[in-house]
């Protein structure tokens, strides 16, 4: 499943859900998007909305993130942080789904953290379809 970021100026930015669930708990852990958000900003089609004011608060807050981070890290479902390479295991025929840590699964990288970081600061607010 494919996240779609659609800002008020600029150009678009695509998300897989294993990257942007992850980006979805820091927010939320950090106070800076309701359950309601959160709801809607998880979901295609619910009208997930940020403002310019909100954007530029996601951009903080990710920021502070990275400062503990290193490029080629990942931040884990957790927000806990390792360098260890995503386990390719979970990705394997014959993976039953309770051996299937969804700590591990859903993760995201430093470098699309950066990313996302940049685009909350330029795009004036964004809607998440």
């Amino acid at each position: 499943m494919t996240f779609i970021l659609v800002p008020n100026e600029g150009e678009d930015l695509q998300i897989n859900a294993w990257n942007w669930r992850p980006t979805l708990e820091l927010l939320f852990a950090e106070g800076v998007i309701t359950e309601d958000d959160h709801i809607r900003m998880g979901a295609q089609g619910l009208d997930g909305k940020v403002d310019e004011v909100k954007a530029l608060t996601i951009a903080n807050v990710v920021e502070r993130k990275l400062l503990g981070m290193s490029p080629g890290e990942r931040m884990l479902a957790d927000l806990a942080v390792t360098r260890e390479p995503k386990k390719l295991a979970l990705f394997s025929p014959g993976t039953k789904v309770d051996d299937i840590d969804s700590n591990e699964l859903y993760s995201t990288t430093y470098e699309w953290l950066d990313t996302f970081m940049n685009f909350c600061r330029s795009s004036k607010g964004f809607t998440v379809m």
